[in-house]
């Protein structure tokens, strides 16, 4: 089970394998002009690499399927580089979504992040600045073309052989600030090494690659479910990092075209999975109890939910004492912004994180679940269904996303229908079939 505290991205895949004969999906309905631009560099003299050229048509071959037009360069020199990103900059078309991707070797020299050529001989750290190619050259070209949806993803880094010739000696790439609608995406957190992989992708690109299809989820959800899946296969030793400006929603796959019911019978059966003495009792099932009144919104708690997992992501040790005495004093955003911040552990390129603690972790998301607050309620949920810090328990999972799919929590109503599939419940198929209406029309409420 992937560690994830808002489960946004399996829930509705596990809903079309239980109802694969029943529901289908569309593919991409794309009426908005998206180009990218994907670029693998592996073929170097000084330091090759395996799977560049293999990420980059992964990459590729996916986001043609996602309605993109691309252009797809291997082992590109300086000069090949140039005129690719000039060929990238006429397919761009104002309000439209420009996508670059890079993999390959890269660099960080004062600041400025370059890319590295093929061709590129490096011999003194003042070469770089000549023979590379500037990162924000990219950006440059993508805000002048007035997109209304930038990416930027590199999966550089890669145990750069060109490091030696630096003399900071700093290693991976600088932080970057996003200009306005932009999202950058790093393989690796600011000042680390990403791994080529053992296999025919790297560990970043791999997963990106599996996550990009995932129907109805918000870009920034996308990229922080592949951070968790990279996290965790790498035992923390490489954690992705996104910069963002982004002033609108963006999908890969948009909600409009997530979900179609037809015909279907009247159960569908799911194998039974054995439930410890107390799961088992005359309460009606979960999934057939009557709802309560929703305090607020479904947006309001999922735009609450990413605000939270931003600001913990960014919260350092100096600011952690005011906000400490804020959730002390029962602030339930407080209290759940420590939960997630002791959970994601330290990793801010500053040095300054917060050091991880699954006892505080628990201690403060309980406090907020205690509360009420549905945003802890779902996090409690997905801790005991992924068992982080506690005994994997998942009819206690169910019984917190329950509370919070009460309350309109649009994340929690999902994982409660995915769990309560792994309990082995019988779903009634109007139920179900309700349940995907009901999602659809939250997410498009959500998107608006």
């Amino acid at each position: 089970m992937r560690i994830t505290l808002n489960r946004f991205s399996t829930t509705l895949l596990v809903i079309f394998a239980i109802v694969s004969s029943t529901v289908q999906a569309a593919s991409p309905n794309v009426e908005e002009s998206r180009a990218a631009l994907v670029i693998g560099n592996g073929n170097y003299q000084n330091g090759a690499l395996r799977n560049p050229v293999n990420d980059a048509r992964a990459v590729a071959a996916k986001l043609e399927k996602l309605g993109f037009q691309v252009i797809l360069r291997e082992n590109m020199n300086r000069e090949g580089m140039h005129q690719s990103i000039g060929e990238f900059r006429k397919l761009l078309k104002e309000g439209g979504v420009g996508l670059f991707y890079y993999a390959g070797h890269g660099m960080q020299i004062k600041g400025r992040n370059f890319l590295i050529p093929v061709d590129a001989d490096i011999q003194h750290e003042d070469d770089i600045e000549f023979r590379g190619i500037d990162a924000n050259l990219v950006l440059s070209r993508m805000d002048s073309a007035k997109t209304r949806v930038n990416l930027l993803v590199l999966d550089a880094c890669r145990n750069n052989p060109f490091a030696r010739v630096t003399r900071s000696g700093n290693v991976g790439l600088a932080q970057m600030g996003a200009p306005k609608g932009t999202l950058i995406a790093f393989s690796t957190e600011p000042g680390s090494l990403a791994k080529d992989g053992d296999g025919s992708n790297s560990v970043y690109t791999r997963h990106l690659v599996d996550k990009l299809s995932i129907p109805a989820m918000p870009v920034e959800q996308l990229f922080k479910e592949v951070r968790i899946a990279v996290t965790k296969e790498t035992n923390d030793r490489q954690i992705p990092w996104e910069s963002s400006s982004l002033m609108g929603d963006f999908y890969f796959v948009p909600p409009s075209d997530v979900i179609k019911p037809v015909s279907a019978p009247a159960l569908v059966p799911v194998p039974s999975i054995p439930q410890p003495p107390s799961a088992v009792a005359s309460k009606p099932s979960l999934l057939e109890s009557k709802p309560a009144k929703p305090t607020h919104t479904a947006r309001d708690y999922n735009r609450e939910g990413y605000e939270i997992e931003i600001n913990a992501r960014n919260l350092t040790l100096d600011e952690l004492p005011a906000l400490e005495a804020k959730a002390k004093r029962g602030d339930v955003v407080a209290q759940t912004t420590l939960g997630w911040a002791y959970l994601l552990g330290k990793g801010q390129q500053d040095g300054r994180g917060i050091p991880r603690s699954n006892p505080k972790m628990l201690s403060w998301t309980k406090a907020a679940a205690k509360q009420g607050y549905p945003v802890a309620q779902n996090n409690l949920g997905a801790i005991y269904m992924d068992g982080i810090g506690v005994k994997s328990d998942y009819p206690q999972a169910q019984r917190y996303f329950k509370l919070a799919a009460d309350q309109g929590y649009l994340s929690a109503q999902r994982n409660l229908l995915e769990v309560s599939v792994m309990l082995g419940e019988k779903l009634d198929m109007n139920t179900v079939s309700g349940m995907l209406k009901g999602f659809q029309r939250d997410i498009g409420q959500a998107a608006k």
